[in-house]
Order: structure tokens, then sequence, then C-alpha cells
């Protein structure tokens, strides 16, 4: 291996036309090592950002996740990024001893260092949302439907281990992510009640605030668990009650029970669709006056609980209401347009945007889809959306 020395390195400089006082005490010779290749295949680099890299440093660990068809994201403990090819048209070195020197002032020194590889391509890491489209499919192969420890329900149950390996998000947002779809930790795995017994479960807490006479804003926890707990199992029931209930952060004076409030929203959405399940299609008032009526006593009904639930059709003289869950629609977006479309001509913004939300991130809002894959246009003021292609 050929070496150079101090006198070659200052007749460099001068070629160059630099200084040698503006260089720092120690220079680094680079030289291509015997076994160097131009691309190696089992190096990859990768691009962080300072947060990141800190991550690193600091000892944490991070996970790449994706099944084989899928585009693979990086997840830490409480973020996802995406990761994507990137391609430079400089000559990144690899160099594994190099280093930034610390001392601006000293001996001039010599130190070879020997280049193992070049790279034109890179790894970048961008924030994106989780990818939690996958987990109400996984979770619904097997819903609970009131079985016990002993006899458990037919097909596939998912410990929290197992859908961290499937599902492309960090273990804070795939724990929100369960919590969202209301799914319940059962006997050491994560299901999804069956919508029926859902219902029931629901049902039974209603029941108890109504015999009881408690407010609905003034429900004491521990009381209340008790009591449904003769019904069904205890798990399942303070489940649900950590669902359907919020915290008042008061207590109840005679025995410090904790008091709870009814989330009206989601006591109300569930009531709504259990109406909706049973019938192709009803009238709007019709629909509005029944669901009313068979919410608890001092709940009130409104149709934004139910967005991303039911379409709109105003297309007849009575407006007619149908039941048309988001979790149902390709999660493809090409497709999920195609078939928004093929339902419904045209939508206003805020009739399509509760479809599209679940498809959107921080790069690509609702607004940007809609640019991408609707054509706009206005009529009598009001702006509207229809299928690009569409004649």
């Amino acid at each position: 291996m050929a070496t150079r020395t101090e006198s070659d390195v200052q007749a460099l400089l001068q070629q160059a036309n630099l200084r040698e006082e503006d260089l720092l005490p120690e220079i680094q010779v680079l030289h291509f090592s015997p076994d160097f290749q131009p691309e190696q295949d089992n190096v990859l680099l990768i691009e962080l950002d300072k947060n990141l890299l800190n991550l690193f440093k600091e000892g944490q660990s991070a996970v790449l996740r994706g099944d084989p068809q899928e585009s693979a994201v990086l997840c830490t403990n409480d973020k996802t990024f995406e990761v994507r090819g990137a391609v430079t048209s400089n000559s990144v070195l690899l160099v594994p001893e190099l280093f930034v020197p610390s001392e601006t002032e000293g001996k001039r020194t010599l130190v070879h260092r020997e280049v193992s590889s070049i790279h034109h391509s890179y790894l970048e890491v961008v924030p994106c949302k989780p990818r939690l489209h996958k987990l109400r499919q996984l979770l619904e192969e097997c819903p609970y439907e009131g079985s016990d420890e002993n006899h458990p329900s037919t097909g596939h149950r998912y410990s929290l281990n197992e859908l961290q390996d499937r599902i492309q998000c960090s273990e804070e947002e795939l724990e929100a992510g369960l919590k969202s779809v209301g799914a319940y930790h059962i006997y050491g795995f994560w299901q999804i009640p069956k919508f029926d017994y859902q219902f029931r479960i629901v049902s039974h807490l209603t029941n108890l605030i109504g015999d009881q006479g408690w407010p609905l804003d003034g429900i004491p926890y521990e009381e209340a668990l008790n009591e449904l707990s003769k019904l069904e199992p205890r798990t399942v029931m303070a489940q649900c009650l950590d669902y359907y209930l919020e915290p008042m952060h008061a207590e109840r004076e005679e025995d410090g029970d904790s008091l709870h409030a009814v989330n009206g929203d989601k006591v109300c959405r569930l009531f709504g669709e259990v109406l909706l399940r049973s019938a192709r299609g009803m009238e709007l008032d019709e629909f509005n006056t029944m669901w009313a009526n068979s919410v608890p006593k001092g709940l009130s009904t409104n149709l934004s609980q139910l967005k991303g639930l039911v379409l709109l059709d105003k297309s007849s003289p009575a407006t007619v209401i149908t039941y048309f869950p988001t979790g149902e629609l390709p999660m493809d977006i090409k497709s999920r347009f195609e078939t928004l479309f093929e339902v419904q001509e045209k939508w206003t913004y805020d009739e399509i945007q509760p479809f599209l939300d679940d498809l959107a991130d921080n790069k690509n809002p609702v607004s940007t889809l809609l640019m991408k894959h609707a054509r706009g246009f206005t009529v009598d003021g009001t702006k509207y959306y229809s299928g690009r292609y569409t004649k």
C-alpha cells in the first residue's frame, strides 16, 4: 500500500490553492482497502435527523416493520417513519475509522484511513401516520362473543407481540389504535367484541344506570363494576366501562368510590349503528326519531356522532340514511375513490372527508388527496368533488 508523506500533502495543497494553516493538525489520508468494492450489498446507509440520532446514542432501539409485500417503516417507541430509497449524484465514501479532530492546534500528524466502499444511494426516513388499517382486519379473525378462558372462540387470537410484528406502527401508536377500535385484552389476547355482544354488555351498563337512578355524570365506578361482573367476566366489564365512561376526577362522599360520566357520543354511535345494521336504508327523519328514542334518557343524538359510518342520499325528496362504514372500504387510495364515486357521483368536502381521514397523513392531508384523485367544481356557491375521469 502506497502512503503519502507530509511533503506530498503540502504539494497537493499548493495545487489546490489551499493554505496549510487552514487545516487541522491531524490530516487523514484516504486510500482504498485491498478488498474494496464500489457498492457493498451488505452495507446500507441511512440518513437520520438529530432526534433519531440522539435516540440511538442514548441506547434506545428502533424496529423495521413490514410484511414482504409492504414498504418498510422504522418504528421507535412512540413514532413511525416511512423508509424510502434515495440517490445522490455525489460519491459517499464509507470510512469506518474516520473521525472529526477535536484539537485545532498542535503538531502536524498524518493518519491513514481505508475506504471500504463508495455509495450513491441511501435510505431516508420521513415521519408518517401509523399504518393501522390491518389492525381491525386481524382482530376480526376471532371476535370475542362471551366465551370464557377454557372455551375460546374459533379463529386466531393475537397477542400484543404478534400484533407488533404485523402492524406497521410504534408501540404507543398500537396501544392507541387498539383503544380506538374498541379492542379488549382478554386472557392474554386482544380481541374486538362481536357487535351483538358489545351491544349486550353496554345495555347491561345503561340498564344498571337507569335501575340505580345514577346521574349520567355521577356513576360510581367500583359499584358499577361489581354489579356488572355478576353478568359478564370482570375483565370484560372493566374494559367496557373504561371505553364508554370518562373519569370525573371526583369521589362519592360516603365511600370514596370514583365517579365517572357516560361518553354520550360513543353510546349514541353504538345505538345508532344497531338501528342502521338492521335496515338497508331509512328516511332520515324516521331514523332520527327512532334513534333519539332508543338512547338512554339524558343523552342527545346528532349526525356528527355517526361520521364515517353512514351515507346520506339527498337525491330523492326525503333524505335517506344508509349504513356505510369506513372500515369496509378498500385501503388502496385509487380503489377507495372509485368506490366512493360509484355510490355517490358528487360530494362536498364535509361529506367525503370522514371516509378519507384514515388514508390521510401530514404529507397528504384530505385536501391533497382530493386534488390528486378527484375533480372539484362549484355549483351555486357550493364546492363539490367528483371522479377525476367522470364524464
